[in-house]
């Protein structure tokens, strides 16, 4: 891979994060079939080569195999490979990197309202509600399809109707206010759901977007159907593997902080 290639491909992946030597469920990206010739043509020495320089960065190269990773048949013989840009967990996000992006934009409703001025949920609240929609999405995506977390074989079966998931929370927090209000910082929780459930299908709709916009999640045929992105399935593998604690309450970290890691996939400091 010549330094230009190397150049071209780097930046193709930071911008959609996947590239395929066939697509699937999607039509081929502009210059995509450049970028997938360019690392298919490389031997295992010179994507280690690559790997190692996308580690610098806190960043990694995952290449799947359609048959053997994601059981997807091969068409007319044909490998059909797919190579996804990872983080390295532990490891500092790289500098151009916004860890705060994502929920700085569920925040902001501007592309609702239309006004000059932001008009903004408190950080609390935003990370609070950003986990519950992401935890119970996943719950479509695995629990509702029998599907290990984790697993990459049932990627194109992880599939929720917005509705379904407005009606899900919904439920969900009904369930949670019968049950009264806890003591202690999960109360904090409780107050932010309780007390703010009206606005579930707006929350629910901004958050579906913004997954929509990060390549998180996949547009279907069908009108309200969504389907979970492979960048999104290869992420939750990795959580899944090496910091599922994420889901886990923690006695040493608040829970703004513990939620906000979940969502965005890095422990990002105290604030200054």
């Amino acid at each position: 891979m010549s330094p230009s290639d190397q150049g071209f491909v780097h930046g193709m992946l930071l911008r959609y994060r996947e590239i395929a030597t066939q697509p699937l469920g999607r039509s081929q990206r502009p210059e995509e079939s450049r970028a997938a010739k360019i690392l298919a043509d490389c031997s295992p020495g010179m994507l280690d080569e690559f790997d190692q320089f996308l580690e610098g960065q806190g960043l990694g190269l995952r290449v799947l195999d359609g048959l053997a990773d994601l059981a997807i048949p091969r068409q007319s013989g044909v490998i059909n490979t797919f190579y996804v840009l990872t983080r390295r967990v532990g490891e500092d996000p790289p500098p151009f990197v916004d860890t705060r992006a994502f929920l700085t934009d569920f925040r902001d409703r501007r592309r609702e309202t239309g006004e000059e001025e932001s008009v903004e949920m408190n950080k609390a609240l935003s990370v609070f509600w950003g986990a519950r929609v992401w935890l119970t999405m996943n719950h479509f995506f695995y629990d509702r399809i029998d599907r290990p977390v984790g697993n990459l074989y049932s990627w194109r079966d992880a599939l929720f109707k917005e509705a379904h998931l407005i009606s899900q929370l919904k439920e969900d927090l009904e369930a949670m206010g019968n049950s009264g209000r806890p003591e202690g910082e999960s109360g904090l929780l409780w107050d932010a759901y309780w007390e703010n459930r009206a606005g579930v299908a707006t929350f629910v709709t901004r958050f579906v977007r913004l997954m929509h916009q990060y390549g998180m999640l996949e547009r279907t045929e069908e009108d309200d159907v969504w389907r979970q992105s492979l960048v999104a399935a290869v992420d939750m593998e990795t959580i899944a593997n090496r910091t599922l604690s994420y889901l886990m309450p923690s006695q040493k970290k608040g829970a703004v902080r513990e939620a906000e890691a979940l969502v965005t996939g890095y422990d990002l400091g105290e604030e200054d």
